[in-house]
């Protein structure tokens, strides 16, 4: 695959690392957004990629919900990763401001972005299959899912984190097939692991305190 120019939505999350690490060693033009340029430590170990690889590496700050905040990383790229959304399983006081609203919110502001410029030929959703179903309700009659099936028990009152992502790739669709010049792909991982010194949130997955 020839270099390309592309962008990586939440470049400091631990799926776009090593996204990003992998599309540096293949040479390409890689752009990460990052809530604050500031805070350099969260990407540190982006930059030491790029200096052992072919690629190149541009940091943006942006903001979820912040309008046009993505729009000058996005623009004159040719493909776009959007893996940013917010991420809470326990703690969460207001789950619409918290997780819903920048969610779907953000979504819109990065396809957006990506509808203002004229070079992007796909765009990769990092959803997740909390978007395809809920709690057992969803689950009760069938064995087999498909991209036609969506969550219908959650809210933001009820598993907002899976409603988040639910409204989130919802808004995604909407926004791809209003357009034809660029084609959407949605992953929907059933579970992400990481090393558990990397994400203290992981070993709270497994107390018993936490629900599934």
């Amino acid at each position: 695959m020839e270099p390309t120019t592309v962008l990586v939505t939440g470049g400091t999350g631990y799926v776009a690392s090593w996204l990003v690490k992998d599309l540096l060693g293949e040479g390409h033009d890689v752009r990460i957004t990052v809530r604050d340029k500031d805070k350099k430590d969260k990407y540190q170990h982006l930059l030491d990629i790029e200096k052992q690889t072919p690629g190149t590496l541009t940091v943006y700050e942006a903001d979820l919900l912040k309008e046009g905040s993505f729009d000058e990383a996005a623009n004159g790229c040719d493909y776009v990763f959007h893996t940013a959304s917010p991420f809470y399983i326990s703690g969460i006081k207001d789950a619409e401001n918290e997780l819903v609203k920048p969610a779907k919110e953000g979504t819109r502001n990065v396809l957006s972005a990506v509808n203002k410029s004229d070079s992007v030929k796909r765009v990769v959703l990092t959803s997740s299959v909390v978007s395809i179903f809920g709690d057992n309700r969803d689950m009760a009659e069938k064995k087999e899912f498909t991209e036609a099936d969506w969550n219908t028990t959650s809210s933001a009152e009820h598993q907002p984190y899976s409603f988040s992502k639910t409204v989130a790739e919802k808004e995604a669709w909407e926004i791809a097939q209003a357009q034809n010049r660029w084609d959407l792909v949605t992953i929907n991982p059933g579970f992400i692991l990481r090393h558990p010194s990397q994400s203290g949130q992981i070993q709270r997955v497994f107390q018993p305190s936490v629900p599934f």
